[in-house]
């Protein structure tokens, strides 16, 4: 018997990685969403006996998606796939009626062992390779959707790390990117301001504009910076989370340069770190530089002295209580990309895929 199979998640390669990792021997006829829209009409019109959901998504996230099944009863089994590895991700994902949680990048083994752990691989094992339909013909993805996927996966596992390290859960976002000039990137940024940041005639304010620090990176052609922004008003709620509350404004800046240089090695690090798994790059990194503190994003950022081209990657970390977020830039520089596309094209080549 045929199994209608949903795969949702906003990315191509994340869909197609997806799809070749199901079993060869499969009976099932696959269908795909990109969003958690397009799923709840799909599992209404009959498409979705299982479905592998991702969480992170822009329209409707899967978190959304749990909720409305369940309180439609719609009739789909659903298995969680997402680069959120963090432990209250995988326990809201399973509250809300998933059945498991699939770490990414997905494995054709991972996929098939849990799968059979379900008892649900045996409900279209056919004992021959599958005919399934609407999985031939995916499209490649194009380098900068592919590059995100590879990114998502990457931050996921920084994210991990900095909700152990201040023991809150870290909401992800999907990353953006895009090419730019460096001069121009402060306006690309989601919380830039042409105001903020400001100082008055008597100096810099500590508890306004952006503080940030940076690492430059290079390995196997690939060369670039990891610059970590916050926002200065934010940093007494940092350091409470750090249990540092002894610590008031006056003294705010001298802790400012420990405070970033810790979190940055831990996210610019992390983040590399995914990103060398994914691609086969190897990466060396340098300390940390403090930037500034209480600066203007194009201050901080020393814009008017750069306006090469960059390739630039920006990921929003966001925690809730009590409410803060940081920036991490990924900057690569334009001879950077050449070697970056051949990878993601070596990823997403079906050797390269049948071969994860």
């Amino acid at each position: 018997m045929t199994l209608k199979v949903l795969i949702c998640d906003d990315s191509a390669l994340a869909r197609r990685q997806m799809a070749r990792a199901l079993p060869e021997h499969w009976d099932i006829e696959v269908s795909f969403a990109s969003n958690g829209e397009e799923v709840l009409a799909a599992i209404e019109a009959g498409k979705s006996e299982l479905l592998f959901l991702d969480l992170n998504m822009q329209v409707m996230n899967g978190y959304e998606v749990l909720d409305a099944i369940r309180k439609r009863d719609l009739p789909t089994m659903v298995l969680v796939v997402s680069g959120d590895i963090q432990a209250e991700a995988h326990q809201r994902g399973m509250a809300k009626g998933a059945l498991a949680f699939v770490k990414k990048p997905v494995t054709a083994d991972l996929v098939q062992h849990i799968l059979k752990d379900y008892g649900i691989l045996e409900l279209a094992d056919a004992g021959v390779q599958h005919q399934s339909s609407g999985m031939d013909n995916l499209p490649a993805p194009a380098f900068h959707e592919a590059l995100a996927e590879v990114i998502n996966v990457a931050m996921g596992q920084a994210g991990s790390h900095l909700g152990e390290l201040l023991d809150s859960f870290v909401r992800l976002p999907v990353p953006r990117v895009f090419f730019c000039n460096y001069q121009d990137m402060p306006a690309q940024l989601p919380f830039y301001s042409p105001h903020a940041g400001d100082t008055s005639a008597d100096g810099d304010d500590p508890l306004h504009g952006f503080s940030g620090i940076s690492h430059g990176f290079r390995g196997n052609g690939v060369a670039g910076e990891g610059i970590l922004l916050l926002r200065n008003h934010q940093m007494d709620s940092l350091l409470r989370l750090l249990n540092s509350s002894d610590n008031t404004v006056n003294d705010l800046s001298r802790s400012v340069a420990g405070l970033l240089s810790d979190l940055s090695e831990l996210l610019v690090g992390a983040c590399l770190k995914g990103i060398s798994q994914q691609l086969d790059l190897e990466f060396n990194h340098s300390y940390p530089a403090l930037l500034g503190s209480g600066e203007r994003l194009e201050t901080l950022l020393d814009t008017e002295a750069h306006n090469n081209p960059v390739l630039a990657i920006s990921i929003s970390y966001q925690l809730g209580d009590p409410q803060l977020d940081c920036l991490l830039l990924l900057l690569f520089t334009a001879e950077s990309v050449r070697t970056l596309q051949q990878r993601v094209e070596l990823l997403i080549s079906d050797d390269g895929m049948r071969n994860r």
